[in-house]
């Protein structure tokens, strides 16, 4: 019944090309991850995946089930975001790693535009690794597409080598630390912004939930300003750029935190707004 009710939703949700969002989670087995890690991150997205489609299939959003690790090896994830990609929706990702976003670079790449990718995270994901790792996804990004450059949101110092951060200039990216990345500097923050996005013709936002949400029991664990985050969103919406939003979680407390939840939210009251980058 429940592989009736996923292929319910693929096919429901091909025939809609109107809406301004389509939302998908995938689940992917990226080393050093442990199998017990993958399986747990993959429970947890396919219940995101039905909660999903329960919460938002009256609503103007556009639903598909859960890609696995099987379906982006397979192309079958990249052939579903090609479809929404030429039906103008904004695909909005709910993955386990960041580096899910390997995957769809080479469909939001299909021209020679300059492409920017933010990222809204404590750590930059600059691992210089062979092959592809955790905390390697904007390593292999950037070193992969020329034409493509980065904008660092709410960095921690505090974990970041300086080694990275030189690494990061090399490859001609932008950020802001967390500490830069706050209420009071909010008009510089929005300025800065504005100018990564005015340089770019598309623009792919990644947005890390683990730095979003307090963890417990951790009493110096700083988390980045949920509304500044969707001020952040907000402007990236409203630029008309945006070709893919990937929200990345890996466990329950993550995915169906009220941080995610604000951020789903924010961008139903964005529709309007929603215009994918032709």
């Amino acid at each position: 019944m429940l592989g009736f009710f996923k292929r319910y939703q693929k096919n429901h949700t091909v025939q809609h090309h109107h809406y301004p969002y389509s939302f998908i989670t995938v689940s992917e087995y990226i080393k050093p991850m442990t199998l017990v890690e993958f399986e747990s991150a993959q429970q947890s997205l396919e219940n995101a995946s039905e909660w999903l489609y329960q919460s938002h299939q009256k609503r103007n959003i556009a639903l598909c089930s859960h890609f696995s690790h099987h379906d982006v090896e397979n192309g079958h994830y990249q052939e579903t975001l090609s479809q929404m990609v030429s039906r103008h929706a904004i695909p909005v990702v709910l993955t386990n790693c960041h580096e899910t976003l390997l995957s769809a670079l080479p469909v939001v790449l299909a021209g020679h535009e300059e492409v920017g990718l933010m990222n809204i995270n404590h750590n930059m994901g600059l691992k210089s690794t062979l092959d592809v790792k955790l905390g390697s996804a904007y390593h292999f990004a950037l070193t992969r597409y020329p034409n493509s450059r980065a904008f660092f949101v709410g960095v921690s110092q505090e974990s970041t080598a300086n080694e990275l951060f030189e690494y990061a200039e090399d490859l001609g990216s932008n950020w802001l630390t967390e500490k830069e990345f706050s209420f009071r500097h909010r008009y510089d923050v929005k300025e800065q912004i504005g100018n990564f996005i005015d340089h770019c013709d598309k623009l792919v936002l990644s947005i890390d939930l683990a730095s979003l949400v307090t963890k417990a029991n951790i009493d110096n664990h700083h988390t980045l300003d949920i509304q500044m985050v969707l001020r952040t969103l907000r402007q990236c919406i409203v630029s008309g750029k945006v070709s893919l939003i990937q929200l990345i979680g890996s466990r329950d407390g993550l995915i169906f935190s009220r941080e995610c939840k604000a951020i789903l939210e924010e961008l139903e009251q964005l529709t309007e707004f929603a215009h994918h980058a032709a």
